[in-house]
Parts: C-alpha cells; structure tokens; sequence
C-alpha cells in the first residue's frame, strides 16, 4: 500500500513539472499568451514570470519523473492483475 502512495505522489509531482514546463514555454516564447486586453490580473502574471523562470528545470525532472512514474505504476498494477 504504502508503494502505490508514493508512485501516486511521484506521478503528482512529475506532473505538475510537466505543466510548469508547458506554461513556462507559452510564456517564455509568447509573453502575452495567457493576457487578456483590458484586464489585468495579477496573480496570473506572477504565476506566468514563475512558469517562464524554471520551465527549463521543471521539464527536466518532470517530465521524465511522470514517465517513469507512470510506466512502474502500470506494470506493478499489471502484475497484481495477473496473481
């Protein structure tokens, strides 16, 4: 039980990498990109910098993390399937 917590936790983290990553490289490449005209909001704007600041990082170990995560959680629900 306490294995299937800690891929679950893995697959959380790895993901969440994932998204920083994505929206990093939205708004690195496209600062406007998630901006809408006459509004302001500043959250959103922090949000976005902090994206654009470690979206390299956060691909780096996330994405890989999710995957790896993803594909041991698949086999060991696999082999419980299979006994």
């Amino acid at each position: 039980m306490k294995a299937r917590k800690t891929g679950a936790v893995c697959i959380f983290i790895g993901l969440l990498g994932t998204v920083i990553f994505a929206v990093g490289l939205i708004c690195a490449r496209n600062p406007a990109a998630f901006t809408v005209k006459y509004r302001y909001d500043y959250t959103l704007e922090r949000f976005c910098a902090f994206c654009a600041d470690w979206w390299l990082p956060a691909g780096i170990i996330g994405i890989p993390l999710f995957l790896i995560s993803l594909i041991i959680s698949l086999v060991r629900e696999s082999k419980e399937k299979k006994s």
